[in-house]
């Protein structure tokens, strides 16, 4: 249970930030708060919509597969989890250093994290498949990499697809 747990919110998180993603460099306003903060909400709930259908493709076929489940989501945890850690890390320091150092790590950290960010999951899928022999845990595992890879540009195109006050 503490895999699917661990699994589950480092998807919503994820979430919240394709949310955020897809938000930024749409706005010109300077106070931005309020809207950063909708865009990760909407994230949000298109991540937990997704967790939804996972948890039910997971679920209603599960017989006698939670080991395989629990290993797959080990795997996936194995490539997952130090990504995550890097980008945290990255966040913690833009925090707290000064602005030209925090300035550099944030171009030399997240722009890069954000671009392998696919290929990482991607490479947590096939990892996880590679731990089974049951096509239905691969197929799981694909579910959840959809999920979790299709959130931002739902995002994206339900809600950000233009520009703030642009004509059209």
């Amino acid at each position: 249970m503490t895999v699917a747990v661990s699994l589950v919110l480092l998807a919503l998180v994820d979430a919240a930030f394709a949310g955020f993603r897809a938000a930024t460099g749409r706005n010109a306003r300077i106070r931005k708060r309020r809207y950063y903060a909708r865009a990760a909400a909407r994230g949000l709930a298109l991540g937990a919509i997704g967790m939804a259908v996972t948890a039910t493709v997971i679920l209603v076929p599960l017989g006698d597969r939670f080991d395989d489940l629990v290993v797959a989501g080990v795997l996936m945890g194995q490539v997952l989890l130090p990504f995550a850690a890097v980008v945290v890390l990255s966040m913690v320091a833009y925090w707290l250093l000064p602005m030209r150092e925090s300035t550099f790590v944030i171009l030399v950290g997240l722009g890069p994290f954000t671009l392998v960010r696919p290929l990482v999951v991607v490479a947590a899928v096939v990892w996880a498949g590679l731990g089974t022999d049951d096509w239905l845990v691969r197929l799981d595992a694909v579910v959840a990499a959809a999920a979790v890879l299709a959130v931002e540009p739902l995002t994206h195109h339900r809600w950000y697809r233009a520009p703030i006050g642009s004509v059209g």
